[in-house]
């Protein structure tokens, strides 16, 4: 008989570890995910979530404007956003007006320390389908008339800044870090990461298709990066350099 209650008695504590687990998860996804809300913002949060996200037709992104003008810190005249737009705590973000968002683009903060993450995007920004802007306690900033192509990845632990009408071509990564070397003992994955101060891009540069650009790389106005480039040093103005890794083949008459 004993035993049948110590039985119940385990299931009975296991049913309250799994509850309180339960709620550590919510609570967790509602301050790492919506934000620090209140309810009625979370709320609508979670309404663009499961409701607009995937809306399809004008309806679609005309309730999403309408939502993300209400959700993000702010929003200016003109926004397009398309389909399945991801956004992670939408309160540090920040849009100017005509900023067209394709299908699939997320934009994530990232907040572990750093209470001035944002990411910010100027007038007549275009982010293209599946590119994904990621501020891991960083700043982002895409000044007015800056086109990010398809399939690109941007992302920070400290800051990027892409300068006024830039092209950043398909398939492009701008930031990446490196996990420093060390104790053999410690799996590289589980390394500090080495911060470097973030990436610099000019105004009017020219970024090719599939190339990575380095975290401390400063990228001067004018400048053209020939496409799959590898660029680990900084580049100069109105200098075009392609390779891997990057090197100096002419400049920009």
């Amino acid at each position: 008989m004993s035993e049948n209650l110590q039985r119940v008695a385990l299931t009975e504590q296991q049913k309250k570890l799994k509850s309180l687990s339960l709620i550590g998860a919510f609570w967790n996804y509602w301050n790492s995910v919506a934000g620090d809300t209140g309810v009625v913002k979370f709320l609508a949060f979670e309404l663009y979530q499961i409701m607009l996200s995937g809306l399809g037709g004008a309806l679609g992104l005309v309730l999403r404007r309408a939502a993300l003008g209400q959700l993000l810190d702010k929003v200016g005249k003109g926004l397009i956003c398309g389909r399945w737009v991801t956004i992670r705590l939408p309160s540090k973000i920040e849009l100017g007006s005509d900023v067209f968002l394709d299908d699939g683009v997320l934009l994530d903060i990232r907040l572990k320390k750093n209470a001035a993450s944002r990411i910010w995007l100027g007038n007549s920004v275009v982010v293209g389908r599946n590119s994904l802007i990621i501020s891991k306690d960083g700043q982002i900033t895409l000044e007015d008339g800056v086109n990010i192509s398809s399939n690109c990845r941007i992302a920070t632990q400290s800051e990027i800044r892409i300068g006024e009408s830039t092209l950043v071509a398909a398939f492009s990564y701008i930031g990446p870090g490196n996990h420093q070397k060390g104790d053999s003992e410690v799996p590289l994955i589980e390394r500090e990461m080495e911060i470097k101060g973030g990436v610099q891009i000019g105004k009017f540069v020219w970024i090719g298709a599939h190339c990575t650009i380095l975290d401390g790389v400063t990228i001067g106005d004018g400048a053209i990066i020939g496409a799959h480039s590898f660029v680990k040093d900084s580049v100069p103005p109105r200098t075009i350099v392609a390779g891997v890794p990057a090197r100096v083949i002419g400049q920009v008459s």
